[in-house]
């Protein structure tokens, strides 16, 4: 319990705090704010008063989660930047606060758990006072997801608005010829200012994807190559490019 105690103190936030105060200060928070606020909650882990009812032999801990309602009845849990922030807020109590410490995805999928009942969470609920609900939490994680594309931590996939036919039927060609393919999407791969065409194939049980991507750029791919937007292929195997073809028509499919 003391090494708990001693990893729950050590929890500090001081960028999301200065960055909440910001949000908090204007109406309409600038989008470089928005930005420092949604980078800095990502990252940060807070403390969660609890109740510990018991620990069991493999270290398991059973215990309540503190939260508090709105005049609506509505419930919340207490999420503190820091064990200092928690004390003041627990000034007057008989006894010293026990807490955990949580971080910023732990506490979102706590509340999205099918029959929490929990609305979300309240960090620094006495002060600041920022609530983190279904809808809180869908506005941060499309920002993030947004930053990451624009730094190039993250692609996009997305369909190609149109699909020539001067690409589309020589590769349909050597699909035909080498009888390894049985579906195949054309699709766009985005990353910070970068784009790519994105050759999604769904590949017969058996083929090597290694072999086929290598003869497939060599073949079709380098004399069609275009500087401004290059091919890249992609087995759809992967859980990016099975997600990005979902319900999408494929532009080839083996007869």
């Amino acid at each position: 319990m003391d090494l708990l105690k001693k990893k729950v103190m050590a929890i500090k936030n001081p960028e999301l705090l200065a960055a909440m105060r910001e949000i908090k200060a204007s109406e309409k928070p600038e989008e470089g704010v928005q930005k420092k606020y949604v980078n800095a909650i990502m990252k940060a882990s807070f403390v969660v008063p609890v109740a510990i009812k018991s620990v069991d032999a493999d270290g398991k801990l059973k215990m309540d989660i503190s939260h508090l309602k709105n005049k609506q009845g509505d419930a919340y849990i207490m999420a503190f930047t820091d064990y200092d922030t928690l004390l003041k807020a627990a000034k007057g109590a008989s006894t010293e606060p026990q807490a955990l410490g949580f971080t910023y995805g732990d506490l979102v999928r706590m509340v999205s758990e099918k029959g929490c009942p929990m609305k979300g969470f309240a960090i620094n609920p006495f002060t600041e006072n920022i609530i983190i609900g279904p809808q809180q939490a869908h506005a941060i994680s499309m920002l993030s997801i947004q930053m990451k594309v624009e730094s190039g931590e993250m692609a996009v996939i997305n369909e190609l608005p149109t699909i020539p036919f001067e690409i589309t039927a020589p590769i349909e060609k050597y699909f035909d010829k080498v009888k390894t393919v049985r579906k195949a999407y054309l699709m766009s791969l985005k990353r910070a200012d970068e784009e790519r065409r994105l050759v999604i194939v769904d590949l017969f049980e058996g083929v090597d994807f290694a072999e086929f991507s290598k003869a497939f750029a060599e073949d079709v791919l380098k004399p069609m190559d275009d500087e401004k937007m290059p091919f890249m292929v992609m087995p759809i195997t992967e859980e990016a490019a099975a997600i990005s073809v979902k319900e999408k028509v494929p532009f080839y499919v083996a007869m």
